[in-house]
């Protein structure tokens, strides 16, 4: 690459080198240079890069593998993220969101008709007031997850905990817990799932190790790694377990972002709360419309990681997408539709969308259940649509998701 450096004998030879570094490759962030005997370097074993992140009391908060294979920024990204998160709501900070008492919160939301005497969970509490419908339709789909998903409660209680574990989520970690040990899962097979799982069964290991790729870089999933799984667990299961993979990021973010932590008196068991039917509850999915090209509104920032690929590019990349082998067999609209009320079809086209046959069709209730969330939330929020689809793109495109 036409780099030559003498291995430097001084401390001035070794400045002079990363000033030259520095200078080369444009850093713009603060270089230091070790001692000549290298105790920094051996102490955290670069070899030969590696990171990590401090945090304000000097501990190390995140360390990341030995480079070059371990050398992971969207990692190390993610974990800051979660470590400012976490000294924000430990340094005396203002509560993100307000938590309404049990009888404050319930009074917000649509009529509960069973299971009113449990205590609501905090986030529940937290956004009964702004999303009441929204929270309803999310206590259901919890409940469905954490009682009635087909998968087995020890599979789902793990995978649920490494989801969590890899978003650094505690109060998630700890309802994934409490839910194995009443599943009969010792305290030490807990802890062991942040190992290597080399011990576990091949079944189980896949789910987990699908579990973790799948909250830390989706788009890495490979067509094997899902074919295994079909032979593994069957269609039914493997739409199940992914899911609830995508239920667990994204209520991990949720009490991420909203700062909840886990009551008094929690983790509470899976509680079903009944409530009165609404417009929204049998809304089988919510159709989005198309953006063109958001790369290209004014007023935007040149950003390499957006600008790399191009718009033309994007689009091939898409239609790559559209014309690949889908990884699970897709049904057909006469099939999947047996899944919804009569109402929800009545005078309505074929459904064309992959991702909802795929859903309806293996795991109706969960998708049902899903699409009553994303309903009442549009409902709730009220949001202009240019906005909401907006921020969808920048969330796909960020997780490189060209379907």
């Amino acid at each position: 690459m036409g780099i030559s450096i003498l291995q430097p004998k001084s401390k001035n030879a070794r400045e002079e080198v990363a000033a030259k570094c520095c200078s080369t490759l444009e850093i713009t962030m603060p270089m230091v240079i070790d001692e000549m005997h290298d105790p920094v370097g051996h102490l955290y074993s670069g070899m030969p890069d590696r990171l990590y992140i401090i945090d304000r009391a000097g501990k190390v908060a995140y360390k990341g593998g030995r480079g070059p294979f371990g050398f992971k920024t969207g990692e190390m990204e993610q974990s800051l993220l979660m470590l400012l998160l976490d000294q924000d709501s430990s340094h005396g900070q203002p509560q993100r969101v307000p938590i309404l008492s049990d009888e404050e919160a319930k009074s917000k939301l649509p009529k509960i008709e069973h299971g009113g005497d449990a205590p609501l969970p905090v986030w529940a509490r937290m956004l009964a007031e702004p999303l009441p419908n929204t929270t309803a339709a999310m206590l259901r789909l919890d409940y469905l997850h954490r009682a009635k998903s087909p998968l087995d409660p020890v599979l789902r209680g793990k995978v649920r905990w490494m989801a969590a574990h890899m978003n650094r989520c505690p109060y998630s970690e700890a309802y994934a817990a409490a839910d194995l040990r009443r599943a009969g899962v010792g305290d030490a097979a807990i802890r062991e799932l942040a190992g290597e799982l080399g011990k576990l069964p091949e079944a189980e290991r896949a789910a987990l190790l699908f579990a973790r790729k799948m909250t830390l870089d989706a788009a890495e999933v490979t067509d094997a790694e899902m074919a295994r799984l079909r032979q593994l667990y069957g269609d039914q299961s493997t739409v199940a377990l992914a899911l609830l993979l995508a239920y667990a990021n994204f209520q991990d973010r949720l009490l991420l972002a909203i700062g909840a932590e886990v009551e008094a008196g929690g983790p509470y068991p899976p509680r079903e709360v009944g409530f009165a039917p609404d417009a929204h509850a049998a809304a089988p999915e919510r159709m989005s419309t198309q953006i063109r090209q958001i790369a290209g509104l004014s007023g935007t920032r040149a950003d390499p990681d957006w600008t790399a690929v191009d718009f033309g590019e994007l689009q091939k990349l898409m239609e790559e997408q559209r014309t690949r082998e889908p990884r699970i067999p897709v049904p057909r609209w006469e099939d999947a539709r047996k899944a919804l009320p009569p109402e929800a079809i009545a005078n309505r086209p074929p459904l064309r969308i992959r991702w909802s046959l795929v859903c309806l069709g293996y795991q109706p209730e969960l998708a049902k259940a899903w699409g009553a969330c994303t309903a009442a939330f549009a409902a709730d929020s009220k949001q202009d649509r240019v906005f909401e689809e907006t921020l969808f793109w920048v969330v796909t495109r960020s997780l490189r998701c060209f379907y």
